[in-house]
């Protein structure tokens, strides 16, 4: 099997985690993406996160979609939370060209651990 061909499975594998992550947990499937991006890829760090944000836009609509139709959705919530994630989503995307590489890396997989602690515990 050609280079080009592992790399394309790689990512179509990498999304399929990602996709049954934000199906499972309700998001987070970005959080499979940026490493594959970066490592798989080779791309850097600021363009993964961008392109992970672009790639788990479709799953998540997917997602909560499946949710409401199930019947397992807070509609009432969700216009709340989701008004403080628009904005924050804005916010984040701005901060992203300003924040240096080294910090942006420490931050996410720092959130990365700790939610990960959090779930252990």
């Amino acid at each position: 099997m050609s280079k080009k061909i592992r790399k394309k499975a790689g990512y179509f594998f990498f999304g399929l985690l990602a996709g049954a992550a934000n199906g499972l947990f309700g998001g987070g499937g970005g959080m499979l993406v940026v490493p594959c991006l970066t490592y798989i890829g080779k791309m850097e760090e600021r363009k993964a996160h961008a392109t992970a944000i672009a790639a788990v836009l479709p799953l998540s609509v997917i997602s909560a979609t499946v949710y409401a139709l199930r019947g397992v959705y807070d509609f009432a919530l969700a216009w709340k939370v989701g008004l403080g994630v628009t904005v924050g989503g804005a916010i984040g995307a701005i901060l992203l060209r300003k924040v240096p590489k080294g910090l942006l890396t420490f931050l996410f997989y720092g959130v990365m651990i700790y939610a990960g602690a959090r779930l252990v515990a």
